[in-house]
Parts: structure tokens; sequence; C-alpha cells
């Protein structure tokens, strides 16, 4: 009998989990379109509210927020550092 409420239970808590992760890609599939979403302002701003969740990001972030660069500088900073997948985002 131990066995069989044992399996159960651990039936229970699988399904439990694939459930969670199909949320979770659902979250990130939300995710990723309110990003593209954000790539419609300019790329000074893009780049700010990427700054707290990307290290890439956070450096450009940290070589532009004093200064007044247009998206073209933006771009060329991106550029200079290698940081290729932030430059396809702006």
């Amino acid at each position: 009998m131990f066995g069989v409420k044992m399996a159960k239970s651990l039936l229970k808590k699988a399904k439990k989990n694939l459930g969670l992760k199909i949320k979770a890609e659902k979250a990130g599939k939300i995710a990723k379109k309110v990003v593209k979403e954000v790539s419609s302002s300019s790329a000074k701003s893009h780049v700010e509210s990427l700054a707290h969740s990307r290290r890439d990001a956070a450096v450009v972030w940290g070589m532009i927020k004093d200064g007044n660069h247009s998206d073209a500088e933006i771009k060329e900073i991106c550029k200079s550092k290698g940081f290729d997948t932030l430059l396809g985002e702006l």
C-alpha cells in the first residue's frame, strides 16, 4: 500500500513540475514580446531598461548614462565592445 501511495505522490509532483515549466515557457514568450515593444523607443532607454538584467547592457549603460549620445553612437559603442546580441536589438 505504501509503494502505491508513494508512486501516486511522485506522479502528482511530476505533473505539477511539468505544468510549472510550461507556464515558465509561456511567461518567457510574453517577456520577449515586451522587449520587442521597447525596441521602438530610443536606443538609450532600451539599454537602460535592460541594464538591470543583462551584463552587456549594464556595461554600455555605464558608458552612456552621463553623456548625450545619439542612437548611432550607442550602436557604435555596442559594435566596438562586441555586444552583437544587444546591437541586434537596437
